[in-house]
């Protein structure tokens, strides 16, 4: 079964079936199995259903333990993103690869077993990502390809002299949440797709301040033509 993880703007998709308070080492997990489109899927709204969880706050490792759990074939999510270069406003963009420098997160904490570094030389699942721009291509869904999301931490946004910083080191995106999803299901082995939303420009790339309400409204823009990916995701993973 498909399992889309939605953020900021994210709170709701088709019609809640069952909602699972799923046990993990790490904590309860909520995921909701909806159907949409006459098909099932499970839904995690990463900041909860009211949007109450902030970023540092989310509980990555218990989302994707539960996701692994209940035995979801692919995972693709999506992410508020800040515009740093390349992109404008409202842009939809294919994440080819991250900066996480500063996102310690992983299943092991512990070594006893045996060591675990895992390779991300290609974090996204190539036949997802195909399958994606494919049902964009067909429904007339404009992508951008190439996005390098750096990850901060949350909730502030970051100053200017970090996205100077972050942009000489090769992103065009900023996020408070992608590379700490990214590493765990990797980890996890589920393949996996993501998809960024251009919902602001980053500090100092614009005079313009940096607006949480920015973000909701091109999240709220956006939210059809991710649903639209999603009902042909549901066609894809069985």
């Amino acid at each position: 079964m498909l399992a889309f993880i939605g953020g900021t703007g994210f709170l709701g998709l088709g019609k809640v079936k069952e909602t699972l308070d799923v046990l993990t080492p790490y904590g309860t997990a909520v995921v909701h199995c909806v159907r949409m489109l006459d098909e099932e899927l499970y839904f995690i709204p990463r900041h909860g259903d009211m949007h109450r969880i902030p970023p540092h706050k989310v509980n990555h490792r218990a989302n994707v333990h539960a996701l692994r759990k209940l035995g979801a074939k692919a995972v693709f999510a999506t992410y508020a993103c800040g515009v740093i270069s390349e992109y404008k406003i409202g842009d939809l963009v294919m994440i080819r690869d991250f900066l996480g420098l500063n996102t310690p997160i992983t299943f092991y904490d512990d070594f006893s077993g045996g060591a675990k570094h895992f390779d991300f030389s290609n974090p996204y699942d190539k036949e997802l990502m195909d399958a994606v721009r494919e049902i964009a291509s067909v429904d007339r869904i404009k992508l951008g390809d190439g996005g390098v999301v750096a990850t901060t931490v949350g909730p502030r946004y970051e100053t200017k002299a970090e996205i100077s910083a972050l942009k000489k080191m090769g992103a065009n995106l900023v996020s408070m949440t992608h590379a700490y999803e990214a590493t765990l299901v990797n980890e996890a082995e589920i393949p996996y797709a993501a998809l960024a939303i251009g919902t602001n420009y980053a500090c100092g790339v614009r005079k313009k301040p940096v607006s949480h309400d920015e973000v909701i409204f091109q999240m709220e823009k956006a939210k059809g033509k991710i649903e639209t990916i999603i009902g042909g995701l549901l066609e894809v993973v069985e």
